[in-house]
């Protein structure tokens, strides 16, 4: 990406707001028409059951349409989307929720794009301490982040990521409250996918080996 292009972002980081999976800023104007074919292959990339632990439960699918996403993401060559969420359990208090958040732009806006979604992601939420999640020897489309509940125990845990075992992915008993939240980012071709996890069962190992099945999908 052009360094002039990279401080648009820059500027937009600021303003935009994140409706479409990720959106970022860069180039000229973009038509949004759809392509032909496009949702069905977004159906296709999306997580079936047999993809998840078994104690989760599809709860909500649909198509993305022009109209659920915001004008800077039309203006950006936003074309196609496609969502599904996860429950565990089905019902009741409190679940652990898996949101998969599938979008289709220019291959040349993704690097912007997933930057665009990191920064706003993570400033949604004021009341959450963030930490990077690292990829060691994966593909480099990926990125995303941990974010804990400000207050939230940490058992003295260290290094690592707060609430985690040893530095490790397997969240301690009680560690992380109802409010955590782990994101990965995936970006690739055409295709950019958001995945999002929060709620009691927050599990980082869990959330990256779905990145990998998802990555695996993408062409």
């Amino acid at each position: 990406m052009q360094l002039s292009s990279f401080l648009v972002i820059l500027i937009l980081a600021g303003t935009a707001v994140f409706t479409a999976g990720c959106t970022q800023a860069t180039g000229p104007v973009l038509p949004s028409t759809p392509v032909s074919g496009t949702v069905s292959a977004l159906k296709d990339l999306a997580f079936g059951p047999a993809d998840l632990p078994a104690c989760f439960s599809l709860a909500e699918q649909h198509v993305r349409s022009s109209g659920d996403v915001g004008t800077l993401a039309r203006d950006l060559g936003w074309q196609d989307g496609y969502m599904v969420t996860y429950s565990c359990p089905a019902e009741g208090p409190d679940p652990t929720v898996i949101v998969q958040s599938l979008a289709v732009y220019p291959a040349e806006n993704l690097p912007g794009i997933a930057f665009m979604a990191d920064m706003q992601d993570r400033a949604f939420d004021a009341n959450r301490t963030y930490e990077n999640l690292t990829f060691p020897g994966q593909d480099t489309a990926l990125r995303g982040f941990y974010g804990r509940s400000i207050g939230a125990q940490d058992f003295g845990i260290s290094p690592g990521i707060p609430g985690m075992r040893g530095g490790g992915d397997v969240p301690e008993p009680n560690a992380v409250s109802g409010s955590d939240v782990a994101e990965i980012i995936i970006c690739r071709g055409t295709t950019v996918e958001v995945l999002k996890m929060s709620g009691p069962g927050t599990n980082v190992t869990l959330l990256k080996d779905l990145a990998g099945k998802a990555l695996a999908k993408i062409p």
